[in-house]
């Protein structure tokens, strides 16, 4: 498995913790991170094996540790997520179900707005409770895949490993992606609004270049001039997947501005990245 870590304190911490009963000799735990271990991880988890990444974001640090992972099963996660007591297990006995398995992601203790305002955005999709079925959105945080697949497609996650392309690339190819609740994690805190909104910036931008360099000069310019809508549009489905599960309404209604901010932050990111790919051609 491999655990993308943009930090490695508590976080990170909480994440190998939970991990530590579950490990047996054939499990093996790669934490690729970003920045130094400043924390005596290394010396207090043995049985992990660290790999440092200076700078990268996590969907490179995930390309990093797919690329060097020996088992037959590659297990994705990020240092915020703590695994439930049966992660390991449910991934063995649930991955037979398809190529990719994506889990539920669920809010752990003591968020503040903040990160309550990051789990909705990044995982409203992904929160208790929903039936089991085929999608091709996963959550890449809560993740596993056979590894032959990913080999035979390592060519779409040379430059990092954005889900929704190898989702595509291996929906294409015939393969499976489940989404399973019974595959759990709990986010933790994050770095705060500041570090999320940087992290949407980032991301949103990527985004753009990935779609838009599949779109014709025309759909770019839509990407560009419809940007000012994508903000609502967002806002509207994070609060229609929640009202559906019918729990966490309020949670939702106090972190409503902050997660338009962080919505809007996403939606000038990749309206520049449309924008770049038109000034390419």
């Amino acid at each position: 498995m491999v655990i993308g870590a943009s930090e490695s304190g508590a976080g990170l911490e909480r994440c190998l913790s939970a991990l530590g009963p579950q490990v047996d000799d054939r499990v093996e735990v790669m934490v690729c991170q970003a920045l130094p271990d400043s924390n005596g991880l290394r010396e207090r988890y043995p049985w992990a094996r660290f790999v440092d990444v200076p700078g990268a974001l996590v969907p490179v640090l995930w390309r990093e540790g797919i690329d060097r992972a020996g088992g037959s099963i590659v297990a994705l996660t990020i240092a915020q997520m703590e695994p439930a007591p049966d992660w390991i297990a449910t991934i063995r006995s649930e991955q037979e179900r398809g190529a990719a398995l994506g889990g539920a992601i669920e809010p752990g203790s003591h968020l503040r707005i903040s990160d309550w305002a990051e789990y909705f955005c990044r995982y409203a999709r992904d929160m208790l409770p929903f039936e089991s079925r085929e999608v091709l959105d996963l959550p890449g945080d809560n993740a596993s895949y056979r590894r032959d697949l990913l080999v035979q497609n390592q060519d779409v996650y040379r430059d990092g490993f954005w889900e929704p392309d190898v989702h595509r690339r291996l929906r294409e190819g015939g393969a499976t992606c489940w989404h399973s609740p019974d595959l759990v994690v709990h986010q933790g805190r994050s770095f705060g609004p500041r570090a999320f909104i940087g992290q949407r910036l980032h991301h949103g931008r990527a985004y753009g270049h990935q779609r838009g360099v599949r779109f014709s000069p025309a759909r770019n310019l839509v990407g560009v001039l419809g940007s000012p809508l994508v903000p609502f549009l967002m806002t509207y489905r994070i609060v229609a997947e929640v009202t559906r599960r019918r729990r966490l309404r309020l949670r939702l209604l106090a972190a409503l501005p902050m997660i338009f901010v962080f919505n809007l932050a996403w939606a000038v990111a990749e309206a520049r990245g449309h924008l770049d790919m038109l000034l390419r051609r």
